[in-house]
């Protein structure tokens, strides 16, 4: 098993889901009276300065405001949660609230291991471990199953401790 391929796949699922607005999310518009930015010449080019002869744009007044990523989002059920910019709490909190409703995902078993494998780790949550087993038994390959089966029994040996 590739544990950092898997995390870092988990880790840009989360990334794309969290990030406002996203890259398919609408385009701010220019300020009335303004060409959008796409259309504006610019300055200084890599060609040099822009031509004498090309119509200047007056100046922007303001900075158009930057789509920034609040410091309160939505708790479950519509708690507010904060986190600031620590992304690794919006991985947990994520990962708290697919807990229970891990059983309405449709993956097969050695996606959902991993996603059980990845709340064990974040959470160190002793009650993943019964549906984690239970995913773990499901897998067909008997390479991946034992791997599965061993992570667990060393995980309920460090949780023991």
């Amino acid at each position: 098993m590739n544990q950092n391929r898997k995390d870092n796949d988990l880790q840009r699922a989360i990334d794309e889901i969290t990030q406002k607005g996203g890259s398919n999310g609408p385009k701010p518009a220019a300020p009335a009276g303004q060409a959008p930015t796409s259309m504006m010449p610019p300055a200084q080019g890599p060609m040099g300065p822009a031509p004498a002869n090309m119509m200047k744009l007056p100046p922007n007044p303001a900075p158009a405001p930057q789509m920034a990523m609040p410091s309160m989002a939505m708790g479950g059920f519509g708690r507010p949660m904060s986190y600031g910019a620590d992304i690794s709490k919006v991985k947990e909190a994520a990962l708290k609230e697919l807990f229970p409703i891990m059983d309405r995902v449709e993956v097969e078993p050695e996606k959902r291991f991993l996603l059980y494998q990845e709340m064990l780790n974040t959470m160190r949550d002793k009650a993943v471990i019964a549906p984690a087993y239970e995913a773990a038994r499901q897998i067909r390959d008997d390479k991946v199953r034992a791997d599965s089966l061993l992570y667990l029994i060393n995980s309920i040996d460090e949780m023991s401790l």
